[in-house]
């Protein structure tokens, strides 16, 4: 397993109010030698502990990673069925926990990419991009997307480094 380097939480937008309310679904980006989305199903308010659906992972392009990961937000979460036509022919989303995503043809990734971009819905995405993801330069796709989301990335790190011995700090904590 490789690093954490960014965090999508999946919820719904409030109208009147920042932040997000009833997050459904946690989608985490682990890289290094080989690049995954895993999409978590979470109700935390939910009294029932059984979990329905299932963790699913998506292997991701390298060049369109953070787009990649909002066609599973439209797959998984959002259930979108028109979304679900395009992808039929290549995956079943009822049934394949694991996919890779260099399996479907760019042609059809494209066309999946414009798609998503379209699906507009009460639910609200936060982006947190950590340090040294690579979808960090990938952001400025999101403003293409037709639904709210919030990005926060990273303006403060304070790390301990085993070369130096001591900690190294890159940023700055403004108290505005």
């Amino acid at each position: 397993m490789g690093t954490f380097t960014a965090q999508i939480l999946v919820g719904q937008k409030h109208s009147y109010d920042g932040g997000i309310l009833n997050i459904s679904h946690v989608l985490y980006l682990s890289e290094n030698n080989r690049p995954a989305w895993v999409l978590v199903p979470m109700d935390i308010f939910s009294e029932h502990k059984e979990m329905v659906e299932k963790r699913v992972t998506w292997i991701p392009t390298v060049e369109n990673m953070l787009e990649d990961a909002l066609v599973m937000v439209g797959l998984y979460v959002l259930k979108d069925n028109k979304l679900r036509e395009l992808t039929n022919q290549y995956l079943e989303t009822e049934k394949d926990d694991f996919v890779e995503l260099y399996d479907i043809p760019q042609h059809k990734r494209q066309e999946l990419y414009n798609y998503v971009k379209t699906i507009e819905g009460s639910h609200k995405i936060m982006l947190s991009v950590f340090r040294g993801s690579t979808i960090a330069n990938q952001l400025p796709v999101l403003e293409e997307f037709k639904n709210d989301i919030e990005v926060c990335t990273s303006v403060y790190t304070k790390e301990f480094s085993l070369w130096s011995k001591q900690y190294e700090i890159s940023g700055h904590l403004d108290s505005k």
